[in-house]
């Protein structure tokens, strides 16, 4: 090579490294915007600073826009941002076109065409941080990976540059603000490191990362709908605190079972990135890096574990910190004794030996995560575009030769409200959902034109697999090959492994939703649906009354709107007929004259109620809007989140009820129904601790607050109790009623999420809507018997005896242990198998016992749910106990 052309590279070259200096030089610091460097002691930025900083170098830099994905909860704009080269940024629409066309899979001919669009496009990498807020180094750690990628000029960074789209979302914008202002609100003060006492998510707290395959959440619906719709991304990656300690972080591969609607290059692909993520760490001398514990893949509803299906590897990390930005200093006294001796093991090669922790510790530790993602997407990237076409072709090919071949959901649905709910949701996920053009047979079964059609033969089709068929979760101790990583396997005790969380989901049956399986493919004309509405919404005919069936959840929403507005509504006392239709007792019947018809035709469009009007005579109950009020707790409590949501959803007009107000007494002259969260009785009534909190959130209603719910109890007022509230009650309420789950220990009876069925009476007014055999999600919850009042019994003996006899005995009459109530059972468990879906150990604990109780009290009365009526707002089909708890006399 000539002299002459070695000048001119030289030249070229140093012109670019200057170029690219001079615009590295021209985007500001994080330091010089927020004033401190991320991750610094002390510190905390909040949503409004970070994204502000964000959208000040996007405007100094054409490697990066800030884009908006749509509102959260409290009304701030969720926006994230998409960052490369500048001359990606120039063609992101091209590139997005070829990524949905490789993910969806039959927009590509041949496997040439494939390799070619793998060749041209771009892997889309995205990276979410701060989904639970209280886990403050991820969010802080994307202020300055925004920057760091955005301005680096080393090879890696520009090879970044040139073959990802890097998209980074701030998962919980409200929840980092929050914990933001209260941490930064007791800087200084003896409670420093204090807890929030709310949620750092309107509904969920901790729970946002429970709800990605359902998607109540507004903040879950933009990211799925981003990265199912919009994105189809190649990695998602979701950075969380905290590791098991000692270790600092917590990577991929994770421990047993993993979830089988996964398709298995996933699997390979996380444990490589895993892999590359852990030389990363030992190449920058980071040690305490740790695999294969605590964290399973199993539950789909996880930001990761939801993109699974999808054909997406994801990747999470748990990285250690104190609290906040707090720094901590750690002894090996501090460690718990198994880990002392710092032995190494295969997934943990380099123990942390202690010292001091700080928030700018667990920042650097998960920008070296976030590199070594980023920088295997760079390399592998023609693969990882090739493998999402791959896997989606496989699974077409799959379920077009072997079962599930996918479900059939009939028009005759009781439940359409729901129904119509679950579709749209899985239309929202990225499903394929089909209406048919003409009626069909399947299997001597007729279905009429316009069913709906979910075939498993689709890009994301082991993802709809996942939320639709039943789990069947493995007892790992039968399966100690898969997981015991040591020279030949070793037995296990009796006691049940530990899962990780929920292990029977299946939405249709939370949902009440009736569906069948295929038992071959359907060759249909049919329709691909972009969304779904609900069919009904109307009135039909005419006369002085108009019925609405009690099995509707779109009618609970239509009542509340009608009493509200002022209108009469009441529940059939009986069955009864109107027309050719029998309606069963509990049934809904609106006076036609109450708002006039046109008022009640638009209630009917804007719920989805269905409405039929006729002259109906029936004894009935007439029903008045409840005065409700839900207990909040000091202590950040995720049910009372979920039932908040579920009341706002369905137009259950409430207020939150604090424990000065508990208090502070004359409840029954302010409420009808009082709602207790599950939450423990000792946290309740003691609250936190003092010394724990600044003065205004210690305590909680203590038993003077007690005595208070007693006597609105007493005065004609409705408790309702939650699964673990209802200790509450029984305890202090002295109802004649044991939780038999009390002392059982879990190598007798284990439980960890499923769908158990159910016996409800429908004929009893808690129970009103639902069929005898029914479903409930059981998890950690209370099971009951009653119990005889022994202390009673005793002195019932002594007066058939001789009383002088007893007299001598010194015995005297003493006060009965319990109330004389009489509990009614409106939901037990049958004698029969339980399990639904998921997995149960030792059912015959909780066999013929109660599940739901009515307890008469006084003028008043109690309501207990054993097992949660609405299950994160998931279980449709048991909301209905919760409402007519609430509307009930």
């Amino acid at each position: 090579m000539s002299s002459r052309r070695w000048i001119r590279i030289f030249t070229m070259t140093t012109l670019i490294l200057s170029a690219c200096s001079y615009a590295a030089a021209q985007v500001t610091s994080p330091e010089a915007y927020l004033g401190f460097k991320p991750g610094a002691d002390f510190h905390l930025a909040n949503y409004e600073q970070a994204i502000g900083y964000l959208e000040h170098i996007a405007a100094q830099t054409d490697r990066m826009q800030v884009l908006d994905m749509g509102p959260t909860s409290y009304g701030r704009r969720m926006k994230y941002a998409v960052i490369s080269s500048e001359s990606n940024m120039a063609r992101l629409e091209e590139f997005k076109s070829i990524n949905a066309r490789m993910s969806l899979v039959r927009d590509v001919s041949s496997r040439e065409e494939a390799e070619r669009l793998a060749a041209e496009g771009r892997a889309v990498i995205w990276i979410d941080c701060g989904l639970h807020a209280s886990e403050t180094s991820p969010a802080q750690t994307a202020i300055q990976l925004a920057y760091d990628v955005v301005t680096g000029e080393d090879w890696r960074m520009q090879l970044i540059r040139d073959q990802i789209i890097f998209l980074l979302v701030f998962a919980n914008p409200d929840g980092m603000t929050m914990v933001s202002d209260w941490y930064t609100g007791n800087l200084g003060t003896p409670y420093e490191t204090s807890r929030m006492p709310e949620l750092y998510q309107k509904y969920a707290g901790h729970d946002n990362n429970r709800d990605s395959f359902i998607a109540n959440l507004q903040e879950v619906r933009n990211m799925n709908r981003a990265t199912c719709k919009e994105w189809f991304p190649e990695i998602l990656y979701n950075m969380h605190e905290t590791a098991p300690f000692p270790a600092r972080i917590w990577i991929p591969p994770e421990s047993e079972p993993m979830n089988p609607n996964v398709h298995p290059i996933i699997v390979r692909w996380k444990n490589l990135i895993g892999a590359a993520m852990g030389k990363a760490f030992e190449e920058n001398e980071q040690p305490g890096a740790i695999s294969r514990i605590y964290f399973d893949s199993w539950y789909p509803g996880y930001v990761t574990q939801f993109v699974g299906g999808h054909n997406t590897p994801s990747i999470l990390t748990e990285t250690a910190n104190f609290r906040y930005a707090t720094p901590h200093y750690y002894t090996l006294y501090d460690f718990p004794e198994s880990h002392r001796d710092l032995v190494k093991g295969v997934f943990y090669p380099t123990p942390w030996r202690g010292g001091w922790w700080r928030l700018g510790d667990a920042v650097a530790y998960n920008l070296t995560a976030a590199k070594a993602i980023l920088e295997v997407a760079a390399k592998y990237k023609r693969e990882f575009l090739l493998n999402k076409w791959r896997m989606g072709s496989d699974v077409i090919r799959r379920f077009k030769e072997e079962p599930p071949y996918g479900w059939i959901f009939p028009v005759e649905q009781p439940d359409w409200h729901s129904t119509a709910m679950l579709l749209n949701r899985c239309i929202l996920n990225g499903v394929e959902v089909y209406s048919t053009d003409e009626g069909f047979e399947h299997d001597g079964i007729s279905y009429a034109e316009g069913t709906i059609l979910i075939p498993t033969s689709q890009p994301f089709g082991l993802f709809t697999k996942n939320i639709l068929e039943k789990q069947n979760y493995p007892d790992l101790r039968e399966h100690t090959h898969l997981w015991q990583g040591i020279v030949g396997s070793t037995e296990t005790g009796s006691t049940p492994l530990r899962a990780y969380d929920g292990v029977g989901w299946t939405l249709p049956v939370q949902m009440g939703v009736k569906y069948r399986e295929m038992s071959s493919p359907l060759e249909l004309p049919m329709t691909l649906l972009s969304g779904l509405d609900n069919p009904n919404g109307r009135i039909e005919g005419g006369g002085s009354a108009y019925v609405l069936s009690s099995r509707d959840n779109a009618s609970f929403i239509a009542v509340n709107r009608i009493l509200e507005a002022g209108g009469r509504v009441s529940r059939a006392a009986d069955k009864f007929s109107l027309g050719e239709s029998t309606y069963p007792k509990g049934t809904f019947i609106v006076e036609a004259r109450g708002l006039g018809r046109d008022r009640v035709q638009r209630i009917c469009a804007e719920t989805g109620a269905l409405m039929r009007a006729g002259s109906v005579r029936v004894n009935k109950q007439s029903l008045k809007r409840p005065r409700v009020a839900l207990y909040k707790s000091w202590v950040a409590n995720m049910d009372a989140g979920w039932i908040s949501y579920l009341f706002d959803h369905y137009g259950v007009s409430y207020r939150f009820l604090t424990d000065a107000e508990v208090k502070a007494g004359n409840l029954r002259d302010r409420f009808d129904v009082i709602v207790l969260p599950d939450q423990r009785a000792s946290s309740i009534i003691d609250g936190h601790r003092k010394g724990t909190m600044p003065p205004d959130y210690i305590g909680g209603m203590t038993m003077d607050g007690v005595r208070e719910l007693k006597a609105f109890v007493e005065q004609g007022g409705t408790l309702v109790c939650n699964k673990s509230s209802c200790d509450l009650a029984v305890e202090h309420f002295y109802l004649p009623v044991r939780n038999v789950l009390q002392d059982v220990r879990s190598d007798s009876f284990a439980c960890p999420g499923s769908i158990l069925r159910m016996r409800y009476d429908p004929d009893h007014p808690i129970a009103f809507g639902l069929e005898k055999d029914g479903i409930g999600f059981f998890s950690r919850g209370r099971v009951f018997e009653m119990v005889k009042d022994t202390v009673e019994a005793e002195g019932e003996k002594e007066k058939k005896g001789d009383d002088k006899t007893a007299q001598a005995r010194g015995k005297k009459k003493r006060k009965p242990r319990y109330a004389k109530v009489k509990p009614v059972i409106v939901a037990s468990y049958p004698a029969e198998s339980l399990l639904v879906s998921g997995w149960i150990h030792g059912e015959e604990a909780i066999q013929e016992k109660a599940a739901v109780l009515f307890i008469p009290y006084e003028k008043g009365r109690l309501v207990l749910f054993g097992f949660s009526v609405h299950n994160r707002v998931q279980s449709h089909s048991t909301f209905k106990l919760m409402f007519n708890a609430l509307i009930h006399r």
